[in-house]
């Protein structure tokens, strides 16, 4: 009897918690605190005559690059952005293993230019990336860049000067 109860009560505390809490693996507070530890930063985006002002968190480390989403909820991937800086052109891809919902990445080239802009699903498996290396790439809430009027090979990513 007594075991039937804790088993209900588990039940009902998942269902309560949401999806999100499902996807909690064993590393997610190293994940938790790799996105908690990202500084923010402002950066904008050129879209036509428009310039569009964003505030990102940086995932300035390898810890933080490979951290990204993973573990963050969903009100936290929808309330902030991520930009990842590589320091030269490269070619990787990402994965969305423990990201409870879905993401646009844009991937942008050394000069600025945001050349690729994918949805990515929740999976702990596919990989996304572009075709050809990039050197940033900027997470968003899927519909984000969309919304916006950010559009691939029409707007340019602007960093601030180097302190």
């Amino acid at each position: 009897m007594i075991r039937s109860r804790v088993a209900l009560l588990a039940a009902l505390l998942l269902v309560l918690a949401g999806p999100a809490a499902i996807a909690q693996g064993p590393e997610c507070p190293r994940w938790r605190e790799a996105f908690a530890g990202m500084p923010i930063r402002m950066v904008s985006v050129q879209a036509g005559s428009r310039r569009i002002a964003l505030r990102v968190k940086a995932a300035d480390t390898g810890e933080r690059q490979a951290g990204g989403f993973q573990c963050a909820t969903p009100e936290e991937i929808k309330r902030h952005l991520i930009l990842f800086d590589f320091g030269r052109e490269i070619v990787t891809q990402f994965h969305m293993q423990n990201v409870p919902a879905a993401l646009d990445i844009a991937f942008v080239k050394e000069d600025g230019r945001i050349f690729a802009i994918l949805k990515m699903d929740p999976s702990p498996t596919e990989l996304y990336g572009p075709l050809g290396p990039f050197r940033y790439a900027v997470e968003a809430h899927a519909g984000f860049f969309a919304s916006q009027g950010i559009r691939q090979g029409e707007a340019r990513l602007v960093l601030p000067p180097a302190r």
